[in-house]
């Protein structure tokens, strides 16, 4: 492993090929935790550098695999010798092999998106030997990199893993958050949700509990599988505990599905760097409420149902919540209805609700729910069936878009 050779910046361009048209716009304003990691250049600040304070060490002989058919990325590596397995979080899970302890984990991604034209994706299944990495890369007039590493895998193409690129705003604390949006979305590049990249960089052994120059690079010789098929775990199809979008093709049956971790809950393992914070072991200690264990996943906040937009309802006095100042009312049809608001272009999405958009009806722009995990494709909200609508822009400027909602 070369690390952190100083590159000219003709190669740093060159890098980014096959992912440089991958700005795209989210399309709803997130109403989430702010445990979240925060999108900084949206409210005008510099891409952050990340830091990893995790427990998870530096993998030997680590491989990846990755499945373009249900999403996923499946890591898997030997842990030191010396390494303590009472420190290994909920979702890395150890195996013997003949006397080592091998992990793995599974992280859910984005893949490319079927272009219209010709039906198919901008996808390059095959072997890689290597990675070619930048544990910064901050964000470009060609790209929402936000700061996360950039891992390529395929030189010519430039097909890497990297951040997210889409955020969205929170609207509680005004804030712009990255998130992961699984599914087919990018231009053949696997996306990762932020504090996933930033980790499987520092597990790849890129040093991420520090902070990095632009011009730092490495090439980690790591065996790189990806695939149009399943993956598959001791006899079963892979799959990750994390939401995806109606294209996503999960395996139904014979299913090992390994749990996951997000910054919502756990906001101490990865956070954004802070210079006048010592780099000592805790300098992700304090932001943010620890909302799960580490060790066991058990939550220790305990959950609520959720009150939005695509809740089930029967009059207007059930949809008590507001969206940015503006009351919700119930939208009937027959003896059914749901909770929504009027939308110039974008609604707000709130966690652990289903995510919503701006959808044009005779009566103008209304929010309703897309057909997701969370409302099992409409079938938790009574009476409406999954239905491809237009964005309703009115004087908001967002771009056209369709989307599958559960309408009436």
């Amino acid at each position: 492993m070369n690390l952190f050779r100083t590159l000219g910046s003709a190669l740093l361009v060159t890098s980014f090929v096959g992912c440089i048209e991958q700005m795209d716009d989210f399309g709803s304003n997130a109403n989430q935790s702010d445990n979240y990691l925060k999108d900084a250049e949206k409210a005008g600040g510099q891409s952050q550098k990340w830091i990893y304070q995790g427990a998870l060490p530096v993998l030997d002989a680590p491989s990846i695999f990755v499945s373009l058919k249900a999403h996923t990325v499946r890591v898997t590596g030997l842990l030191p010798a010396d390494f303590d397995k009472q420190q290994l979080p909920f979702y890395a899970l150890p195996s013997d092999d003949g006397g080592r302890t091998r992990i793995t984990m599974v992280y859910p991604v984005a893949t490319g998106a079927i272009d219209p034209s010709t039906g198919q994706a901008p996808m390059a299944p095959g072997h890689y030997e290597r990675l070619f990495g930048i544990p910064f890369t901050p964000t470009t007039d060609k790209a929402s990199w936000g700061g996360f590493p950039f891992l390529k895998y395929h030189a010519k193409r430039g097909l890497a893993f990297h951040g997210p690129i889409t955020s969205a705003r929170n609207a509680d604390t005004g804030d712009w958050e990255w998130i992961l949006r699984r599914g087919p979305v990018s231009h053949g590049c696997q996306r990762m949700a932020g504090e996933h990249v930033v980790e499987l960089s520092h597990v790849l052994g890129m040093g991420m509990d520090r902070p990095h120059k632009v011009s730092d690079k490495s090439t980690i010789e790591v065996p790189v599988e990806v695939s149009t098929e399943f993956d598959s775990y001791e006899g079963k199809f892979v799959d990750v505990d994390f939401p995806a979008l109606p294209a996503v093709q999960r395996p139904k049956t014979n299913v090992a599905m390994f749990p996951t971790w997000d910054s919502r809950n756990l906001p101490n393992i990865v956070c954004a760097y802070d210079p006048a914070i010592p780099l000592d072991g805790h300098h992700c200690d304090n932001v943010g409420l620890v909302k799960q264990d580490v060790a066991t996943g058990e939550m220790l906040v305990e959950e609520q149902d959720v009150l939005w937009i695509g809740s089930s309802c029967q009059s207007d006095s059930e949809c008590g919540f507001k969206v940015d100042g503006v009351a919700a009312h119930c939208a009937m049809s027959g003896g059914d209805g749901y909770c929504t608001v009027a939308c110039e272009g974008y609604c707000s999405d709130k966690e652990g609700a289903s995510p919503t958009f701006c959808a044009a009806t005779n009566d103008g722009g209304q929010c309703m729910a897309k057909a997701a995990d969370e409302n099992r494709g409409c079938v938790d909200i009574e009476g409406t069936s999954p239905k491809p609508v237009e964005r309703f822009i009115g004087s908001s400027g967002a771009p056209t878009k369709v989307a599958t909602v559960c309408s009436f």
